[in-house]
């Protein structure tokens, strides 16, 4: 089966709370992530199968409309990108970073999906809002070439969306530098 994620970041925490349970009685889908976040919003993370997503995700946005920050749902997702958010990653060989950060959880998702399809690096990371002042983060590692084209790739919905707030490529890091920062 196709597996898909739907994220929803909502500007109403009783309405995010409420939506967990429409979506979970819409379809067969499983939550991932479900919390509130700075400065006083609610995100949902849901997977499962593509249908099933999208039946509860057209259901959700259909609900609640004027209280969606923003929202999307994402086809043939690569396993790294729940990996990356709940920090369980593997990586096989520290290299170039690269890090996008956004204003809203679905730009994030949209980011992470599209730097890790654009070429071949790894997630490290994805951070959601939590004592993030409302932003949201992805940290990518790979040959330099690689993270650029990838964050490249990764910026483009937030940047159009006004959801961007920055992106840095560092191309050697310091030695010391990932047991600080990852």
């Amino acid at each position: 089966m196709e597996r898909s994620v739907g994220v929803v970041e909502f500007r109403s925490i009783a309405i995010g709370i409420y939506s967990v349970d429409v979506i979970l009685k819409a379809s067969n889908v499983s939550i991932v992530d479900a919390k509130s976040i700075c400065p006083g919003k609610y995100y949902i993370i849901f997977t499962g199968g593509v249908s099933e997503v999208q039946n509860s995700f057209n259901i959700i946005t259909r609900e609640n409309e004027k209280f969606i920050v923003d929202a999307c749902v994402i086809t043939n997702i690569y396993p790294q990108l729940i990996t990356a958010l709940t920090q369980t990653s593997t990586i096989s060989q520290l290299k170039s970073i690269g890090v996008i950060e956004t204003l809203t959880s679905p730009s994030i998702f949209i980011a992470a999906d599209k730097a890790i399809k654009a070429s071949d690096i790894d997630l490290v990371e994805i951070r959601i809002a939590r004592a993030l002042g409302g932003k949201n983060i992805c940290v990518l590692n790979g040959d330099i070439s690689s993270v650029k084209e990838s964050v490249m790739a990764g910026i483009a919905y937030a940047k159009e969306k006004d959801f961007l707030v920055d992106y840095q490529i560092i191309a050697s890091p310091h030695e010391d530098f990932y047991q600080v920062i990852l």
